[in-house]
């Protein structure tokens, strides 16, 4: 059985995404069939994942990408979701990981 806490990355080659077609390009890349498989059934799963994926996220481009860089990249995010629209631009590490993981989601339900 599949489980939260197994989503958890351990990439070969480091690389920050700058834009979100580069994060689910290398999401895409990464995670295992059966990682996006339980992304798409779980309901819960992007919220489940927090502390595995998220912290990953976290971790390895939110915090190396630099406060304006990731303004950016959040931007993106904000730009294809009315949902976020500007009271996005206030930000955590921890609400960004979340944005990048439930667009993720979104992503693979609509089969892109």
């Amino acid at each position: 059985m599949h489980s939260k806490d197994n989503v958890v990355l351990k990439p070969r080659i480091m690389t920050i995404p700058k834009t979100k077609e580069e994060c689910f390009a290398l999401l895409d890349k990464e995670l295992s069939d059966e990682d996006r498989h339980y992304l798409i059934e779980d309901e819960d799963a992007a919220m489940d994942v927090h502390f595995s994926l998220g912290m990953w996220i976290r971790n390895n481009w939110i915090y190396p990408l630099g406060e304006e860089d990731l303004e950016k990249l959040m931007l993106q995010f904000a730009e294809s979701d009315d949902k976020l629209g500007l009271s996005f631009l206030c930000y955590s590490a921890d609400e960004a990981s979340s944005t990048i993981i439930e667009s993720y989601v979104e992503y693979l339900k609509r089969g892109e």
